[in-house]
């Protein structure tokens, strides 16, 4: 296996861990709060959206500059 397979897998089992936990959260009941739950509290405050902002830039950054 390649280190770019290796990638590949790691960031497809990240997205699936994502969606397990997203509908973990909208169980009725469920105290795991939801994806947009988590990105409005941390948007509530300034370094929170700082941080969201450079989070956003870096992806940008890696994935859609051409080189």
């Amino acid at each position: 296996m390649s280190s770019r397979e290796i990638t590949i897998a790691g960031y497809v089992l990240v997205g699936l861990a994502v969606v397990v936990v997203e509908l973990v959260a909208r169980r009725p009941g469920s105290r795991v709060p939801t994806l947009s739950q988590l990105v409005g509290f941390v948007m509530r405050q300034r370094w929170g959206r700082l941080g969201v902002l450079l989070l956003w830039w870096w992806l940008g950054f890696h994935f859609l500059s051409r080189s």
